[in-house]
């Protein structure tokens, strides 16, 4: 097949799934530092069977992406399992961690050069302290701030009550906001 075409059949597909795909990745992985990880292998090999058996193989492509997206997050886990047993100290390095910089927006250009560092800063500290909370939390964080999804989508993704999503997002907001005030970071 043309590459071109598969490169323009795969945005199609890419496009209309993505933001569903990651809803749903979100909602079932352990980890919400495995998202990215496990929306790559899904996307990698959906271009790869586009790229092998043409885009009339996939009928229903929401169907198919999230089919793909479950068996990546079977098979990450089951080898994070199977690795855990092997290596027992399975542990991740601070220094080394990424973060997601897609939070920072196109305006640095037109921001000076020491508002721009003030953000970041205050970005990593939120992520860091992100990182310090139950995944649950994280999840809801994600979902509501990334994925744009409301609270009761939240809830019945995560088959959690409402409250409990308003009541992790206020307290983990208010959390914070003191701790950047406290670092002399807020704006």
């Amino acid at each position: 097949m043309e590459q071109q075409t598969v490169d323009e059949q795969f945005n199609e597909i890419y496009d209309k799934t993505y933001r569903y795909c990651l809803i749903f990745v979100t909602s079932k992985c352990s980890n919400t530092q495995d998202i990215s990880d496990i929306l790559q292998e899904t996307y990698l090999s959906l271009y790869r069977i586009l790229a092998q058996k043409g885009r009339a193989y996939i009928q229903n492509p929401e169907a198919y992406v999230i089919r793909i997206a479950k068996s990546k997050i079977y098979k990450y886990y089951s080898l994070q399992d199977k690795l855990k047993c092997f290596i027992p100290l399975f542990r991740e390095n601070e220094e080394g961690e990424e973060y997601m910089e897609e939070s920072l927006n196109s305006d640095l250009l037109e921001n000076s050069l020491e508002n721009v560092v003030v953000e970041k800063e205050s970005l990593d500290k939120i992520w860091q302290l992100l990182k310090k909370k139950p995944q649950g939390v994280q999840k809801v964080f994600f979902l509501f701030y990334y994925a744009d999804l409301s609270i009761p989508e939240i809830a019945q993704r995560l088959k959690l009550n409402e409250s409990t999503v308003k009541n992790w997002i206020y307290r983990t907001t208010q959390e914070f906001r003191k701790n950047l005030e406290m670092g002399g970071v807020s704006n």
